[in-house]
């Protein structure tokens, strides 16, 4: 947490905000959060902004590249003036040239941005797989990943060097609609139980994408505001199946606590 819709949602609402504003000033509160090994010169305009899995990538243009990774407590708070800066947990401020200036705050400081030559790709410095909501991720790869694993089908979802940008909440969520237990290995799944899951990869994404993604703790947006998803969620952090009524059941997957429905889910 946060996962890919809720970093999507950050780059979309930063795309309407920062995009062209030229940074002038980095500040840093926690030296591990920001890795610059080349000394490179972030001073400079934003030109782009985009997202693979869980990663946000800022291009400043003909200079570098910040890849951020927010991991598990990390927020971007944006702030239209240098006033009322947040006291606790801030790792690093960027400031635009208007004074106005966006904070990287993180109370676990897990998360880090690193400074990286302009425009680097992501796969040559991190192993990881198409993003979960890309173009090149088709049923074809899908299934293709799945027959060679043998591995639970929910710990295939959160291994972000095969599927990039699913965590743990989502992939409760995509096997609760699928009707698929968790515990499935991935290489038993026939292609109609297959196809079900890559079709709720995308439509539960896209749907927390929707509705700014889902605040169970953490997360919030730039301007500090809580997504909404939280409110749609049908298994995860519930009790009761949403649509038998019965107990879920709960138990240790890769280390990852997981909710699933035993009547429903097969």
């Amino acid at each position: 947490m946060p996962e890919l819709p809720e970093v999507e949602t950050i780059k979309r609402e930063l795309e309407e905000i920062i995009i062209d504003k030229e940074i002038n000033q980095v500040k840093v509160h926690l030296p591990r959060a920001f890795e610059n090994k080349n000394n490179i010169d972030i001073s400079g305009k934003i030109e782009s902004i985009s997202r693979i899995g869980k990663y946000l990538l800022i291009n400043i243009k003909d200079k570098c590249t910040l890849i951020i990774h927010l991991r598990m407590t990390g927020k971007l708070i944006y702030l239209e003036n240098g006033e009322n800066l947040p006291q606790k947990h801030v790792s690093v401020i960027l400031y635009f040239k208007e004074n106005d200036c966006l904070i990287f705050r993180d109370i676990r400081t897990f998360g880090k941005i690193e400074v990286l030559p302009y425009k680097t790709e992501l796969s040559t410095i991190k192993k990881i797989g198409l993003d979960a909501l890309c173009e090149k991720f088709t049923f074809i790869y899908f299934s293709a990943i799945c027959e060679t694993k043998q591995i639970p089908i929910k710990n295939l979802l959160l291994d972000q060097t095969l599927i990039a940008g699913i965590g743990n909440i989502y992939a409760q969520e995509i096997l609760f609609y699928a009707k698929i237990s968790p515990e499935r290995l991935a290489n038993s799944l026939n292609k109609t139980e297959l196809k079900r899951i890559y079709k709720y990869i995308s439509i539960i994404l896209n749907l927390a994408i929707q509705h700014n993604g889902t605040s169970i703790s953490d997360f919030r947006r730039v301007d500090d505001k809580t997504g909404e998803f939280q409110n749609f969620l049908k298994v995860y952090g519930k009790k009761v199946c949403t649509a038998c009524g019965r107990d879920l059941c709960k138990i240790k997957l890769g280390g990852r606590g997981t909710t699933y429905c035993s009547y429903c889910q097969r």
